[in-house]
């Protein structure tokens, strides 16, 4: 039995059935809401909506990627046609719905008389129950509207009211609440899987690499257990200072290179071994007006350690960013090759310092 009303049904269940229609709605648009497929939603949704209804048919429709037509994604009842393709336009009821944004309801599609009350007039494809043989007569179409926006994503469409009646004013609200949640999960469908940004966005940016070449590494790193830094030099024969600079638009930091003939900051080293460096990944170049220079492959990583006050207390710092390539280069040209005997711990590096100062100024201000 349909759950929605009647027109002919007498005052006193009224409200009765408009409460029970309600509830069923919510049974539905729950549904919609509680399932993370839209796909699987959009192939029980005909069935349900259908019931709830009490209607013979339901066409969804999706506009088009240019705008400009609506084209039928979900329906039921019309096997005949693959798509059905529509003009955002009053050449057809659908269209009319899209192309002015409101709803419309129809008792007889055939009624000129009605057609005309509408302004602007109402027209109906007769040619569809002609190829089909069957006979449509109540129709109530509801725009599918972003409500950020007002921007036109579909249109829902019921035919024939299996009582005979017409759609009552009920039916009519419930059209409205169950597009609002069409809405939603249409939207969830269209939304991009967001992009995790990586340091190396750069490279497919300045088409350096292609995102698949890019995909390629990425997966060839993972494959090898290597850093992908190592892949893109000796695999896609990418170029250090090309990585670099794109370290420097994802860090937003200067890239500095390796120079060989760059003199030791003996001073600044004179109480950090190299283990120390290597575990902390940075490394103090110079001592400018500006600032301590710090040199990391991952300028951020030290920000958010905030290790480097404790180290240079009242300090100031700037910070240069290079590849891992040329940090490890760096290392060794300041510190000769790694060996077992020269380590530190954290603990042992800050013993003895004065750890009352806080990182005063870890910014290149």
């Amino acid at each position: 039995m349909s759950t929605v009303l009647n027109a002919r049904t007498d005052g006193a269940n009224v409200a009765d059935e408009r409460l029970n229609f309600l509830q069923k709605l919510h049974v539905v648009t729950n549904k919609v809401h509680s399932t993370g497929n839209i796909d699987q939603i959009m192939l029980e949704l005909p069935r349900d909506i259908c019931e709830l209804f009490n209607c013979d048919r339901i066409t969804i429709y999706a506009v088009s990627d240019d705008k400009r037509l609506i084209v039928s994604k979900v329906k039921s009842g019309l096997t005949t046609f693959s798509n059905i393709e529509l003009p955002i336009s009053g050449q057809s009821m659908a269209g009319y719905a899209a192309m002015h944004k409101r709803i419309v309801r129809i008792n007889d599609v055939y009624d000129d008389t009605e057609l005309n009350s509408h302004n602007p007039p109402l027209h109906f494809l007769k040619e569809v129950d002609r190829r089909t043989g069957y006979r449509t007569k109540q129709m109530l179409l509801a725009p599918l509207l972003d409500p950020n926006n007002g921007e036109l994503l579909g249109v829902l469409q019921l035919i024939n009211n299996r009582s005979g009646g017409p759609f009552t004013e009920v039916a009519e609200e419930g059209v409205k609440e169950l597009c609002s949640t069409l809405v939603i999960a249409l939207n969830q469908r269209m939304k991009p899987t967001p992009m995790v940004r990586s340091k190396y966005d750069a490279l497919v940016a300045d088409a350096v690499m292609s995102a698949q070449e890019f995909d390629l590494a990425t997966r060839s790193a993972r494959r090898k257990n290597v850093d992908i830094e190592e892949i893109l030099i000796s695999e896609f024969q990418v170029q250090l200072p090309t990585i670099g600079q794109a370290l420097s638009k994802f860090f937003g930091e200067p890239y500095e290179p390796f120079k060989a003939d760059r003199i030791k900051p003996v001073d600044l080293l004179k109480n950090i071994k190299r283990d120390y460096i290597e575990q902390n990944h940075w490394l103090p170049l110079d001592d400018t007006k500006e600032g301590i220079v710090i040199l990391s492959s991952d300028p951020e990583r030290v920000k958010g350690a905030r290790l480097l006050g404790s180290i240079f207390p009242r300090a100031k710092f700037v910070y240069r960013v290079t590849t891992h390539k040329e940090f490890l280069q760096t290392l060794d040209a300041f510190y000769g090759a790694a060996n077992s005997e020269d380590s530190t711990s954290v603990g042992d590096l800050l013993s003895g310092m004065d750890d009352g100062e806080d990182e005063n100024s870890d910014n290149p201000d």
